[in-house]
C-alpha cells in the first residue's frame, strides 16, 4: 500500500511539473508537445485542394490520458495551452452515408471476431497521411500551417466498427474506360475481401461498363471460384465501354437491386461519373456507399504516387524501346521511333526512357519542342547519329500536337471520344516523316566526307506498342498494389465512406474525396527538382523551354513518380 501511494504521488508531481513546462514553453518551439502530442483537425484556413466544408475534429493523436490532464487544469484562458490544443492538421473529409441518413448505427466488424488478430490491425478514426513529407528543418508552427503543409488524408484500412450489416449487404463492381493492366486483379480481390473477411456472398459484376446497370438481368454473379485465376489475365472479365453514363438510371437500378456498396474502377471519366452517382446517392438519403479504383496507365490520376497497372505499362514500353534500339544499331544511321501511350501525361515515356538508359530523345505532352535552330531535336539527333551511329526517340501520344495542329492548318472542329476525351492526332508516323526528311537532307549535305563516307540515308524503325502495354497481365508489382487498393476500397465503404477513391500518398494507403481530383490531372513537373531532371540530363537532349512554377514551395505538392497537379480547363 505505502509503496502504491508513493508511485501515485511521483506520477501527480510528474504531471503537474510538466503542464507547467508545457504552459509557459514559447508556441515556436521546434518540438513543442503540441507537435508531439497531439494534433487535429483545423478550419481556421483552407488549401488549395478542395472547397470548405464542415469542420469536425479529425485528427487527435493525443491520447485520453493527455486530454484528461488537460481538462483537469484550470486554465482561465484557453491560449495559455496553445501547445496542447492548437489545431495542426487539415484532414480532408470523406462523405459518410450517415451525414444524410441519420442512421449512427454501428456492427463490430466481421474482422475483429477472428481469432488471432489483433487490435492493431485496426486503422483508428483519427489516423491520418500527410500530403506532404518533405519539411523545412527550421519550420515554426505557423510555417506548419502556410500552403499544403498541414494537408492530410484519412488513412486507409479496416475500422473497428462498421457502417453496413454485412449479413444484408449485396455488391457491385463495374470497370469502365479503356482497358489496363491490373483490372481483374481489383476485381478478383473486392470478391475476395468481401467474402473471406466480411462474409458478404451477394457479389454482382456489371457488365459493359455504365450502360450495363440499365441490364440487370445480365449480371454475373461472382464469388471466389469464378475469380481464383483472374490476376493472371489481362482485360477485364467484366468488359468495358466508353460513356453510356446515365446517373438516376444507375441509381434506380442500385435501388431496386438492393446494392448498398458500389465499386467503380476506371479513369478520369469514370470517376467523374462516379462522384456524380455519389452525389445523387446522397441527395436521395439512401445507404449506399459508392467507392472508386483508379484506373489509368497514364498515371493522370492527382495526389496519388501512381495508379495501377501503370508499373506494368512501363515494363511493356521498355520492352518496345529495347528492340527499337537492337534495330537501330543493326544499320547506318538507324533510327529507333517509339511511340506510347500518354494523352496528356508523359509518365510512361518518361519512366521507360529512364529504365532504357538508351534513349537519346524523350518528347512528352507537358514540354513543347521545335525541329528547327539551335536547341532542336533535328540538330540534337543528328549529333548523335553522327557520333553513336544510331538514335533512338521514345514519344508520348499527347507530344507534339500543337505542332501537328499548325502544319496542318486543317481548320476541323476538335473532336471527343464518348469519354469526351480529345482525339488526337497520330503523332507517331507523323514524326517519323518529318525526322527523316530533314536528317536525311543533313546526312546528305556529308555524303562522302569521313562523317557519311558511303552516303547513306537514315534507317527508321518505328514501333507502336500502344495496346501491347495494355492488355497484358499485370506485374507483381501491380497485382500486389491492386490488391492493397481492392482490399481498402472494401474496408472504406464498409465503414460507411462514400464519394471517395483509394490510392498510396506518400507509399502510404490512404482516402482522398473524389471532389479533390476530378477535373485535375497529374502531369510531369517540369518546373522543380523531379524526374524530368534526370531524362534531360540521361539523354543529353536539349532543355526545352518550360514554364516556371512561381508558387510557394508549400503550395507545391509533388508525387513519388514525379508528378503535380494540374486544373483542367473546365474546372
Amino acid at each position: 500500500s505505502g509503496h502504491r501511494q508513493e508511485k501515485e504521488y511521483i506520477m501527480r508531481v510528474s504531471v503537474i511539473s510538466l503542464v507547467l513546462l508545457v504552459a509557459s514553453a514559447p508556441a515556436t518551439t521546434a518540438f513543442s508537445p503540441s507537435k508531439i502530442t497531439r494534433a487535429s483537425f483545423s478550419t481556421s484556413k483552407r488549401s488549395s485542394l478542395s472547397p470548405p466544408f464542415i469542420s469536425s475534429k479529425l485528427w487527435s493523436a493525443g491520447s485520453s490520458d493527455d486530454r484528461n490532464i488537460q481538462d483537469a487544469d484550470d486554465f482561465d484562458d484557453e491560449e495559455e495551452c496553445l501547445p496542447w490544443g492548437h489545431e495542426l492538421w487539415q484532414v480532408e473529409r470523406i462523405d459518410r452515408i450517415s451525414d444524410w441518413t441519420g442512421n449512427q448505427k454501428t456492427f463490430p466488424n466481421p474482422l475483429s471476431l477472428k481469432e488471432n488478430v489483433p487490435k492493431s490491425w485496426f486503422v483508428d478514426k483519427d489516423a491520418a497521411i500527410a500530403a506532404k513529407v518533405q519539411v523545412d528543418a527550421h519550420e515554426t508552427e505557423a510555417d506548419h500551417e502556410l500552403g499544403l503543409r498541414s494537408e492530410a488524408f484519412s488513412a486507409a484500412g479496416p475500422r473497428l466498427e462498421i457502417a453496413h450489416d454485412t449479413t444484408k449487404s449485396k455488391a457491385a463492381i463495374v470497370t469502365c474506360g479503356g482497358l489496363c493492366p491490373g483490372l481483374n486483379t481489383v476485381v478478383r480481390e473486392v470478391v475476395m475481401c468481401l467474402s473471406r473477411q466480411y462474409g458478404v456472398s451477394e457479389v454482382y459484376g456489371v457488365p459493359a461498363g455504365y450502360r450495363g446497370f440499365k441490364e440487370p438481368d445480365n449480371w454475373r454473379k461472382l464469388d471466389e471460384r469464378i475469380v481464383s485465376n483472374l490476376h493472371n489475365v489481362g482485360g477485364s472479365i467484366l468488359g468495358s465501354s466508353r460513356g453510356g453514363h446515365d446517373t438516376n438510371a444507375i441509381v434506380d437500378s442500385l435501388v431496386e437491386n438492393d446494392i448498398n456498396l458500389l465499386f467503380v474502377v476506371g479513369g478520369d471519366g469514370t470517376v467523374r461519373g462516379a462522384a456524380k452517382i455519389a452525389e445523387e446517392v446522397k441527395r436521395r438519403g439512401l445507404s449506399i456507399s459508392v467507392a472508386t479504383v483508379p484506373k489509368t496507365i497514364d498515371n493522370d490520376v492527382p495526389l496519388l504516387d501512381r495508379t495501377f497497372g501503370f508499373e506494368t505499362a512501363v515494363e511493356a514500353a521498355r520492352e518496345a524501346i529495347n528492340v527499337a534500339n537492337v534495330e537501330a544499331e543493326g544499320f547506318p544511321f538507324g533510327l529507333g521511333v517509339v511511340k506510347v501511350m500518354g494523352r496528356n501525361s508523359g509518365f510512361i515515356a518518361m519512366h521507360s526512357t529512364l529504365g532504357s538508359r538508351v534513349v537519346d530523345l524523350c518528347l512528352v505532352p507537358e514540354v513543347n519542342f521545335n525541329f528547327d535552330g539551335p536547341g532542336g531535336i533535328t540538330e540534337h539527333l543528328y549529333e548523335r547519329l553522327l557520333s553513336h551511329g544510331k538514335a533512338v526517340v521514345v514519344v508520348a501520344e499527347g507530344a507534339g500536337q500543337d505542332l501537328i495542329a499548325a502544319a496542318t492548318a486543317n481548320g476541323l472542329e476538335e473532336k471527343k471520344d464518348a469519354s469526351g476525351n480529345v482525339l488526337l492526332e497520330d503523332v507517331g508516323p507523323w514524326l517519323c516523316r518529318e525526322l527523316k526528311q530533314r536528317l536525311d537532307v543533313k546526312l546528305d549535305s556529308v555524303a562522302g566526307t569521313p562523317l557519311n563516307a558511303q552516303g547513306d540515308k537514315v534507317t527508321l524503325k518505328y514501333v507502336d506498342p500502344s495496346y501491347m502495354v495494355r492488355g497484358v497481365p499485370p506485374n507483381t508489382a501491380d497485382n500486389v498494389y491492386c490488391t492493397q487498393l481492392a482490399h481498402n476500397a472494401v474496408h472504406g465503404a464498409m465503414a460507411g465512406m462514400s464519394s471517395f477513391l483509394v490510392g498510396s500518398v506518400n507509399a502510404r494507403e490512404c482516402y482522398v474525396p473524389i471532389k479533390l481530383v476530378v477535373n485535375k490531372r497529374n502531369v510531369i513537373d517540369t518546373a522543380h527538382q523531379s524526374l524530368w531532371e534526370y531524362v534531360v540530363f540521361d539523354t543529353a537532349q536539349p532543355s526545352f523551354s518550360v514554364d516556371s512554377d512561381d508558387r510557394n514551395e508549400a503550395d507545391v505538392l509533388i508525387s513519388a513518380s514525379g508528378g503535380v497537379i494540374l486544373a483542367s480547363d473546365d474546372e
